[in-house]
Parts: C-alpha cells; sequence; structure tokens
C-alpha cells in the first residue's frame, strides 16, 4: 500500500509540472501555421496589404529565382508583380509541417508544401506549380523569413504556345 501511494504521489507531482519547451514550440507552431495560411488566403484575394502587416520590417524573403536574401519590400515588390501578370490564385493541398532547428527540436517556425495555381492576365492560360517554404517567425508571432522553392521557369514554360502538330 506504500508503494502504491508513493507512486500515486509521484505522478500527481509529475503531472502538475509546466509543459516542456517542445510542447510549448507546438503551441507556436499551431499558431505560427493558422498564420500562415492566414497569409496565404490573403495572397489568393490579392489583399497585399494586409498580408504584408503579417510580416517583419525587418523579415528577409529568399524566392525561388535566388539565393540572395531580400527585403521586405523587395518581398512587396515581387508580390505585387504576380498579382500584375496573374490572377485567380489558388493554393490547394496544403500540408502545414513544424521546422526544427539544428538539433531536430521543433522551432516554431512552418514548412509548408502546396500547389498553387493561376491564371496569366495577358494570354488567359492556367498555370500550375508545385511549392514548398519554410517560414520563420520572430517573437511577436511575424513571419521573419520567408524561403521559396517552385519551379519558376516551370510556371513561364506553361504560357508558351504548343507546337502545333504537323501533317504528314
Amino acid at each position: 500500500m506504500k508503494h502504491l501511494l508513493l507512486f500515486s504521489l509521484a505522478a500527481f507531482i509529475l503531472s502538475c509540472q509546466a509543459p516542456s519547451p517542445k510542447s510549448n514550440q507546438f503551441d507556436k507552431f499551431n499558431e505560427n501555421a493558422a498564420s500562415a495560411d492566414s497569409t496565404f488566403n490573403l495572397f489568393e484575394s490579392g489583399d497585399l496589404d494586409i498580408m504584408s502587416d503579417m510580416y517583419a520590417d525587418d523579415m528577409f524573403w529568399s524566392p525561388a529565382n535566388t539565393t540572395d536574401s531580400l527585403s521586405k519590400e523587395q518581398w512587396r515588390s515581387g508580390m505585387q508583380e504576380w498579382h500584375a501578370s496573374f490572377d485567380s490564385f489558388s493554393f490547394k493541398d496544403r500540408l502545414y509541417y513544424p521546422s526544427v532547428d539544428e538539433e531536430f527540436v521543433p522551432n516554431g517556425g512552418v514548412r509548408v508544401y502546396g500547389t498553387w495555381s493561376s491564371v496569366h492576365k495577358e494570354t488567359g492560360k492556367s498555370t500550375q506549380t508545385k511549392y514548398y517554404a519554410v517560414l520563420e517567425y520572430n517573437e511577436d508571432g511575424k513571419i521573419a523569413g520567408n524561403m521559396e522553392w517552385f519551379d519558376l521557369g516551370g510556371v513561364f514554360d506553361q504560357l508558351e504556345d504548343s507546337p502545333e502538330a504537323t501533317e504528314e
């Protein structure tokens, strides 16, 4: 009986401890994944001003076509260029996973996978590309880093006229 009482007391004490840092990071991940989802919804609808407010002023952007780290102003200009040339944006099959630090411990960041589609304004042609990004967040819950990978050339290849079949 004495052992059962000690075991019960130990279980009670352990259950009252504060959450581990890992569980706190999963909570941060869940908050940040919801934020990421909102930013993609805002891009789809063209609400770039509201979307921009979700990014830190000192954020960095690493777009698919360069290894450079670009500024928020350059990121915003890039988003405006997409909307100037394309419409009917849709981001489907979204999957969100926690990013991890060098010790493979969740760090509150978000990895996102999905498929972007759009319609080119000038040609009316539809485009589609697989997309992957890693979003890092600051203490204020704003996106501090945005690293993207997708086949940029493949998007524009979809706008090319397909060769006409020749009759023999």
